[in-house]
């Protein structure tokens, strides 16, 4: 497969790639600017859980635990109840799917790498 077009995006790990992420991906998720911040935080806490934790299902029971989910609410300065409504939009989107995030909206990362590949590929009918 060639790529003919390739778009380097300086960031740094942690609130604002993983903001830029879903704002790429916002096409499949259709979710409100606030709502990625939250999922971005989501993500930013599951990358850092990987890093110590090999079990993916471990990191997903961990990342959906209650004290994440008050750490988080905290972080992003929410309220139980709107949070509570952003997660119900989580489902809804198919953003969240039994129990965890759907694996198609993580980025695929190494913890040794500096780099994550996004290929988006236009199959034309």
């Amino acid at each position: 497969m060639k790529y003919n077009k390739v778009i380097r995006i300086p960031t740094k790990m942690g609130d604002t790639f993983f903001q830029h992420w879903y704002a790429f991906l916002k096409p499949f998720h259709q979710l409100t600017d606030r709502e990625m911040e939250v999922l971005a935080c989501f993500a930013k806490h599951r990358y850092e859980l990987s890093k110590s934790i090999s079990d993916i299902g471990l990191i997903d029971k961990v990342l959906m635990s209650e004290e994440t989910k008050r750490a988080i609410r905290k972080e992003c300065n929410i309220t139980m109840s709107y949070f509570q409504v952003m997660m119900s939009k989580f489902r809804r989107n198919k953003v969240l799917q039994d129990g965890k995030i759907n694996p198609k909206f993580l980025p695929d990362l190494d913890v040794d790498s500096n780099t994550c590949n996004l290929l988006i590929q236009f199959v034309m009918e």
